[in-house]
């Protein structure tokens, strides 16, 4: 099948073109740069120059593409909610209007496990799970609206249906350097001790759900993603960054210090037109600080997704490259 994907030069998409390719699609990737263009190609996409903000450049773009995978979005800890409502929303919705006239047969979103997080912990739910309240981040809000777009989307003629991973991990993550500086500059703590439980998707599991989704998969239905545990978070990025050579520590700081401290920075940061990011900022404080674990049984019946690594071996093989 030819399979149009955006995000292709980003994490996902560098570890999702291969797999395509591998299984035998052909592989078409939005780029908006140069630079993405090069990347893509490299990945052996057929790169196409475009922006989710064009619809006319997705028109000519999805032009003999059966399947959609969208996976290109706006991510930040931190930034301007009209920047991720253009890109994740109003792009989302140029999407599905050129594939609609385009003859696509099936658009895949790759939304966020982040849309049920409200800032209250999350304790081993499935996707009947309903929050008290919108995420308070705009990225998070974002995902969430572009996803009851896609949602509501699916009709006879266009099956959609949207991917819910949770905290997305491997080898070539930007988080890693990330953390490396933080460690470095002596400011990472975790946050209320680091214990709530976090689920986590492995890229190469949500590569496999992908695939799995090209061909099963019931059309306005979302799937949360897992790799079928979860750990504490501190836990978890203590054996990640530990593959990775990095030591985080134990400090920690208190979550109500962390949440008002964040509070804090932010009025501070936008009062002054700051372009940097605060130190700490509310949706870090939600997305690191509170507890997110959930069920995938709906993807492992529906979708018959099997994760292909389990944390461990994950964990594994980052240690072998770093031999």
């Amino acid at each position: 099948m030819r399979i149009f994907v955006t995000g292709g030069s980003g994490f996902v998409g560098g570890y999702l073109i291969p797999k395509l390719i591998e299984e035998g699609h052909d592989v078409v990737a939005l780029a908006r740069s140069s630079h993405s263009l090069k990347e893509v190609e490299a990945r052996g996409a057929r790169g196409v120059t475009g922006d989710l903000t064009d619809v006319t450049s997705l028109r000519a773009a999805l032009q003999g593409c059966e399947i959609v995978v969208h996976a290109g979005a706006a991510f930040e800890m931190w930034g301007d909610d009209e920047h991720f409502y253009t890109v994740n929303v109003e792009g989302t919705e140029n999407l599905l209007e050129a594939a609609r006239g385009g003859g696509v047969r099936r658009l895949i979103y790759i939304s966020a496990a982040s849309v049920i997080a409200d800032g209250s912990p999350v304790n081993m739910v499935d996707e009947s799970y309903q929050p008290r309240r919108t995420p308070p981040d705009g990225y998070s809000k974002s995902k969430l609206t572009a996803e009851q777009r896609v949602v509501a989307a699916n009709s006879p003629e266009m099956t959609t249906l949207a991917l819910r991973p949770p905290f997305i991990w491997g080898k070539g993550h930007s988080m890693t350097e990330t953390m490396r500086q933080t460690v470095a500059n002596g400011r990472w703590m975790w946050i209320g001790g680091g214990n709530h439980r976090l689920s986590t998707v492995h890229v190469e599991n949500l590569c496999a759900a992908v695939i799995s989704s090209l061909y099963r998969g019931k059309g306005g239905e979302i799937y949360f993603i897992t790799d079928g545990e979860s750990r504490s978070i501190r836990q978890f990025l203590t054996a990640w960054m530990e593959a990775e050579g990095i030591k985080l520590g134990s400090r920690s700081v208190p979550r109500w210090m962390a949440s008002v401290s964040a509070s804090i920075l932010a009025r501070i940061w936008r009062f002054l037109n700051l372009k940097s990011m605060p130190p700490i900022t509310p949706s870090m404080v939600t997305m690191m600080g509170t507890e997110l674990s959930l069920r995938d049984e709906k993807a492992r019946d529906d979708l018959e997704y099997r994760h292909v690594l389990t944390i461990d071996e994950g964990l594994n093989a980052l240690r072998k490259k770093l031999m």
